[in-house]
């Protein structure tokens, strides 16, 4: 299908949204599981109303550190799922304190259902769903979130998007998971889909799900070089824009392989191109735009910096840091652990806590294959730099 001419003039690049771009470049395994997940729950089911034939999908976890495009790919699920006559709820960050309320704020989300009309419902289903819809936030919370799930189920597939997953209560998160698997075990139609950071993982375990960690695990950080380059030229290439190979090659030198740094690149190149009237990209104009990339590339290390140093582990970063670097080869997560113990008293658990923290903001990956390297290489030399400052400033003064 063409382009309109609005279409064809806006901004295809979505920095720090959580917009899955037009094209989302490099996920190809990742996109075959979420739409395997859609095709398994709109199958042929018992009766017209009961569970499916087959059995449901297994829960899916993304993991991955902020920018690698987690929330990317739940909004992609969503897009996708919109001609499949498939619902999706979806949930972001949640206070704790707020739990009972976001059950029934989940189930009321829940009943609303595209299409329904009570003759082709069974009333009992139909009038629960409607008392759910009637909730209102500060009253009572209801009830029976299985119950209310499987009536919602017999009319149409749901599948379920929770992001941030790391903040959300566990008393909560073991009340939706373990409900949701007696759903999925039965054969409804449900499709659940957990994104976090890798604190992620230790978050779990304190839900009281256990089956939640036999859950297909999908593990996301940089993309490979060449999909990089495809994430970058392929939304100008579907504009009609020409983008030169100098210009390609400065733009990706820039992105760190980096999921949200290719569309910060991306979008103001973009923005360059428009406010210059260009029809092309060529080298000068990249150049151009050098210092607003930095802008937008600023507040990502310097949310990394404050997780790590307001958890007082900055020396603890830098031995990691010193390590990776030095190694032309990756390390095993074992080893840089070791890095971080020299020279203290710290035990094992000690040292794994930190070693997860660090995980988890975003200092360092864990590769597939176990090797350790650097979520985003360029922040290391960010982080050196202001470790040094920062250890300047804790100088005390001559003759204080």
């Amino acid at each position: 299908m063409a382009m309109t001419e609005e279409q064809s003039s806006a901004n295809p690049f979505h920095p720090g949204t959580g917009t899955a771009p037009d094209h989302l470049a490099g996920r190809k395994s990742e996109q075959a599981l979420l739409r395997q997940a859609l095709k398994d729950i709109t199958g042929p089911r018992e009766s017209d109303y009961g569970p499916l034939r087959g059995e449901a999908p297994r829960p899916m976890k993304i993991v991955g550190p902020r920018g690698a495009g987690k929330t990317a790919l739940l909004t992609w699920m969503k897009r996708e799922a919109n001609p499949k006559e498939v619902d999706v709820v979806r949930l972001n960050f949640i206070p704790a304190r707020k739990s009972k309320d976001v059950i029934s704020g989940l189930l009321k989300k829940v009943a609303k259902i595209r299409g329904l009309s009570r003759q082709k419902a069974e009333a009992g289903a139909y009038d629960l769903l409607q008392r759910a819809m009637k909730w209102k936030s500060g009253q009572p919370p209801l009830k029976d979130f299985e119950e209310i799930m499987e009536a919602r189920l017999m009319f149409r597939p749901l599948v379920l998007l929770l992001d941030e997953v790391m903040h959300y209560d566990p008393e909560m998160m073991s009340q939706i998971l373990q409900q949701s698997q007696g759903l999925a075990n039965d054969g409804w139609p449900l499709a659940v889909v957990l994104a976090g950071t890798p604190a992620l993982e230790a978050h779990l375990d304190h839900v009281g799900a256990t089956f939640i960690h036999r859950a297909k695990d999908v593990y996301i950080n940089r993309l490979k070089p060449a999909a990089t380059r495809e994430a970058l030229s392929k939304p100008f290439a579907d504009r009609g824009v020409k983008v030169s190979d100098e210009a390609l090659d400065l733009m990706v030198s820039w992105t760190d392989d980096y999921p949200f740094f290719i569309q910060a690149v991306g979008s103001e190149v973009w923005k360059a191109k428009e406010e210059n009237g260009r029809t092309e990209v060529d080298l000068a104009l990249v150049q151009s735009v050098e210092q607003a990339v930095q802008s937008e590339r600023n507040p990502l290390y310097n949310k990394i910096f404050r997780l790590i140093d307001n958890a007082d582990l900055l020396e603890h970063a830098m031995k990691a840091v010193i390590a990776i670097e030095a190694e032309t080869q990756f390390l095993e997560p074992r080893q840089v652990r070791d890095c971080m113990a020299e020279g203290t008293a710290l035990k094992h658990e000690g040292v794994l806590k930190i070693y997860n923290q660090l995980l988890d903001a975003g200092l360092f990956w864990e590769r597939e294959d176990g090797g350790v390297r650097a979520a985003i290489p360029s922040f290391f030399t960010y982080f050196k730099k202001r470790y040094k400052n920062a250890l300047a400033r804790a100088k005390p003064k001559p003759g204080s």
